[in-house]
């Protein structure tokens, strides 16, 4: 297993894999945004420095990813994807673990991620990993039924010597 920093040129591979594990929000009553998202906004984003993302592979083929971006002085991960034929087999973990080592490279205390309520396997996927739930909220959109977040996150102790 190898987890790398992609570069703008990867974004087709980080929206593939991420595509592929969100289908199976398809039928939900409110799919998710990750399946709007297109290799140019991602390349975009990746390019402009407003985000970076993390690609994990196995024998050079990619089976999950993370994208990470600075957010009110604290690291936010989202969109963490791992192929369904991949799952159970410690890639998010990994990937999140690849988050926090990014965080402690930026210095940011804090690592957070959003989950939807409905998901709450994934919300117990975070708490294993040391996450807790410090907000909920409602997203309300008009062409959508309404839905409730989950704000979850960790605090990453900062070595004392990167201050030094």
């Amino acid at each position: 297993m190898k987890i790398e920093e992609v570069h703008a040129i990867d974004a087709e591979t980080v929206k593939y894999v991420m595509q592929r594990a969100f289908a199976e929000y398809n039928n939900d009553p409110v799919p998710s945004g990750a399946m709007q998202e297109t290799t140019e906004s991602i390349q975009a984003s990746i390019a402009g420095g407003e985000e970076t993302a993390a690609v994990c592979s196995i024998e050079n083929r990619p089976v999950g990813i993370v994208r990470v971006r600075e957010e009110d002085g604290a690291l936010y991960f989202f969109r963490l994807s791992v192929l369904p034929e991949e799952r159970g087999n410690g890639i998010a973990a990994a990937l999140i673990r690849w988050v926090e080592s990014k965080a402690l490279q930026l210095e940011k205390e804090i690592v957070f991620c959003k989950v939807r309520a409905s998901t709450p396997h994934n919300v117990r996927r975070y708490e294993r990993l040391g996450y807790h739930i410090y907000d909920t909220f409602t997203v309300d959109r008009p062409e959508w039924p309404s839905f409730d977040v989950v704000s979850m996150k960790k605090k990453i102790p900062v070595e004392q010597s990167s201050h030094d």
